[in-house]
């Protein structure tokens, strides 16, 4: 199967009500012709950011709003990123993925040191 990007609707709608089983079946057969199966990704999450967010998500327990016992926390420098992303590389991460505590950046001095983080 060929990526494409020129679908019709009736296409889309046979996609969309074959049996559930059936599209797992094409999904691990498309995937196994681009990718060993007995290969997982490992991945790693790093909160740069922790606690003090002023978004209300209810869920969320880094919000300022719920008493989750999480303080708000100054965002890590850019040594200790990218010692923590040398451990997760060393570790078997092929992907390092950086979460921070907030919605809307305030500080531009913040938001210039998360760019040179991802650089």
């Amino acid at each position: 199967m060929d990526v494409r990007n020129n679908w019709t609707q009736e296409e889309i709608e046979a996609i969309y009500n074959r049996p559930i089983l059936e599209l797992i079946y094409d999904a691990a057969t498309i995937h196994r012709k681009y990718n060993d199966p007995s290969e997982v990704q490992v991945s790693t999450l790093l909160s740069i950011k922790t606690g003090g967010c002023p978004e209300n998500c209810s869920y969320c327990p880094q919000s300022a709003h719920h008493n989750t016992g999480l303080g708000p926390e100054r965002m890590l420098s850019l040594d200790e990123v990218m010692t923590k992303a040398s451990i997760a590389s060393q570790n078997g991460s092929t992907r390092f993925c950086m979460g921070a505590a907030w919605r809307n950046v305030k500080d531009n001095k913040q938001f210039d040191r998360v760019i040179d983080m991802v650089k």
